[in-house]
């Protein structure tokens, strides 16, 4: 099982296809049709269709539907029934996108109400729909801000589901998503902490949001901030060149002296330090990532921001990997005995430095539940069940996290011997209605694994065979090896 284990978030723009796009927009004309003739109950039912089909239609769909809701309220719309709310088109549920419609749908009829608002940005967030997020964002920040008293709670709610987002768009890749929610995160945080100054808490949730910002930033923000220091014509070819796949040895060399330029002149500038430290990676090679480690750990220990450490100990983490790697691949083509122990020294040794860097981040960011799944990941296979059970029962609060987190607790109660607590959690496991189908068999082979060591031989038999119908050769035929054992031959 792969540490992180999970695809994206459901939503991202490949999924919608041209069909689909093209359906969404014969809607939206019809919607626009009956708009004209202030049909705006029918104009509104043909927003929500097309919306449906293309949920991240945000120009041609989020857009106008907000509009024609003014409209209509301005012209004396009644707002929804209390009923239909509540029953016809629920706002909350294991549906986010079909959340998602009956929000925006109240919403329509309703454009003020905060409850139906708040609910359309928190059914995107779950659902992964970024575009849809960056939308409505802005309008539930004004919402919040027109309050006449403080809702502290709305604000967390708020600020939280971006940071959710936020993390969403970085697993993505989407580096101009990911910085943009963080930024708006910590814009609702800072407006929350001038209403309440006396609040302590806030101020070092503030410090936690800040360094998420800025390690987004120096991870994945290629030469934004590096392209404002570059003023010069010679400066803009270097620039230039950073953009290129294959750089020559003297353009590469020419960069990192014109980093190292802007560093020395502001080292106090966490941009110019981060710019530095990414050419410095860049080619992997030990001594220029060693270097920037050094320089890392260097603003840490003069500022104490730990976000110079973690992005030094990401660095550490991939030389080990790397190391790892390349053992891999010499055992895997014939090595010799001597570095099959090298690999295996290897192998402990990126196993402790994970240990002790999940451990350190977890307690720097007690709230970060996707943290504390990389933390059990690590326990996991480090065999310490004891502590991966815990950290893993509190990674399920983050409902990307919970699925491989109940597989991993599942598991964890197995190699511990409690066969019967482990096919209670795995049962609940594959109860689950969205349940992906690669951590659906693997639940299912564990289930029977666990089923069978517990001696309660039809039921092991029963998980087997359902996981043989769905993938024959299995863990490369042992479930089916498995079965056959259980299984008296006539």
């Amino acid at each position: 099982m792969a540490d992180d284990g999970e695809k994206g978030a459901a939503g991202s723009a490949a999924e919608f296809s041209e069909q689909e796009r093209e359906k969404a927009r014969a809607w939206f004309r019809k919607a626009a049709e009956c708009r004209e003739r202030r049909d705006y109950g029918y104009a509104i039912e043909c927003f929500i269709t097309g919306l449906s089909l293309w949920p991240e239609a945000v120009e041609d769909g989020h857009m106008p539907l907000r509009s024609l809701a003014i409209q209509r309220q301005q012209a004396g719309g009644s707002k929804p029934g209390a009923l239909e709310g509540l029953f016809k088109r629920r706002i909350s549920g294991k549906d986010p996108k079909q959340c998602l419609l009956n929000a925006e749908y109240l919403l329509a009829k309703d454009p003020t109400n905060a409850t139906y608002l708040d609910a359309v940005l928190k059914n995107a967030v779950r659902a992964g729909y970024l575009r849809t997020v960056r939308w409505v964002a802005p309008l539930v920040f004004d919402s919040i801000r027109r309050e006449k008293k403080v809702n502290r709670n709305r604000v967390l709610t708020f600020r939280n589901a971006l940071v959710e987002a936020a993390e969403t768009a970085e697993a993505r890749g989407d580096a101009p998503s990911a910085c943009w929610l963080l930024e708006q995160a910590l814009n609702a945080h800072d407006y929350l902490m001038a209403r309440c100054p006396a609040d302590e808490s806030l101020r070092s949730e503030q410090r936690d949001l800040s360094g998420k910002l800025a390690i987004v930033k120096g991870k994945y923000q290629e030469a934004e901030s590096f392209r404002e220091s570059l003023r010069d014509a010679e400066h803009q070819k270097i620039l230039h060149d950073t953009e290129r796949i294959k750089q020559a040895e003297t353009s590469y060399e020419a960069l990192v002296v014109a980093a190292r330029k802007e560093y020395d002149e502001n080292p106090h500038a966490p941009q110019k330090l981060l710019a530095l430290v990414d050419l410095l990676v860049r080619r992997e090679l030990p001594e220029t990532e060693n270097e920037a480690i050094d320089l890392l750990m260097k603003a840490h220990r003069q500022t104490r921001n730990y976000m110079f450490k973690s992005r030094a100990d990401d660095i550490r983490l991939r030389q080990f990997a790397r190391r790892t790697r390349e053992l891999e691949e010499l055992v895997r083509t014939g090595g010799s005995e001597h570095e099959r122990q090298q690999l295996q020294v290897a192998r402990r040794q990126q196993l402790q430095a994970e240990l002790e860097i999940y451990r350190e981040r977890v307690a720097n960011y007690p709230t970060d539940l996707r943290l504390k799944y990389r933390l059990g990941t690590v326990l996991f296979k480090a065999r310490q069940f004891d502590e991966a059970i815990p950290v893993l029962q509190a990674a399920q609060g983050d409902p990307r996290s919970r699925h491989p987190s109940q597989l991993l607790i599942g598991r964890s109660f197995f190699e511990k011997h409690n066969y019967a607590q482990a096919a209670d959690v795995l049962k609940e496991l594959l109860e689950s209605e969205d349940l992906g189908e690669e951590l659906a068999k693997e639940a299912l082979y564990w289930l029977g694994r666990s089923l069978e060591a517990a001696g309660r031989i039809e039921e092991a038999k029963a998980a087997y065979g359902k996981l043989l119908r769905q993938d024959y050769n299995y863990a490369d035929g042992d479930a089916r090896k498995r079965l056959e054992a259980l299984t008296p031959s006539a």
